[in-house]
């Protein structure tokens, strides 16, 4: 049950959330029951960067101070973030991808914490990274 807490908190449907492990929808829904079958690790890592708590499908405990120790002691520059998923949403339309707004928000995210120490946004760098992460 917490995994389809998680995929639902993170606004993917069932199919979403099995492609993104290479499953199938059958395969998510017994995973989603309970007393199911289990994903493995490899599947959690998956997710896990997607933005889910991974803490709390295993355990039923939030991960709130991990998910915190982990952002970034500046405030975050909104316009760079937006120009991010701006760019993203255009590189996975022009992919034929269209993903909720969770997952790419929590892409977006991770795109965004890895040129936070570049000065300026630097868009041809930024097209690869997104080219890589669209295609992935």
């Amino acid at each position: 049950m917490r995994i389809k807490e998680e995929r639902e908190r993170l606004g993917f449907n069932q199919t979403q959330f099995a492609e993104l492990v290479d499953a199938s929808k059958k395969t998510q829904i017994r995973w989603e029951q309970e007393g199911g079958a289990y994903p493995d690790a490899e599947a959690l890592a998956v997710w896990a960067s997607a933005g889910a708590d991974v803490l709390y499908v295993l355990t039923g405990v939030r991960s709130n101070a991990a998910l915190t120790t982990h952002l970034p002691s500046r405030e975050i520059d909104v316009q760079r973030l937006a120009r991010i998923v701006e760019m993203l949403e255009a590189f996975a339309g022009s992919a034929g991808k269209r993903w909720p707004s969770g997952q790419l928000l929590a892409v977006a995210a991770e795109v965004y914490n890895v040129l936070v120490d570049d000065p300026a946004l630097d868009e041809p760098k930024v097209e690869r990274i997104l080219k890589l992460v669209v295609n992935r």
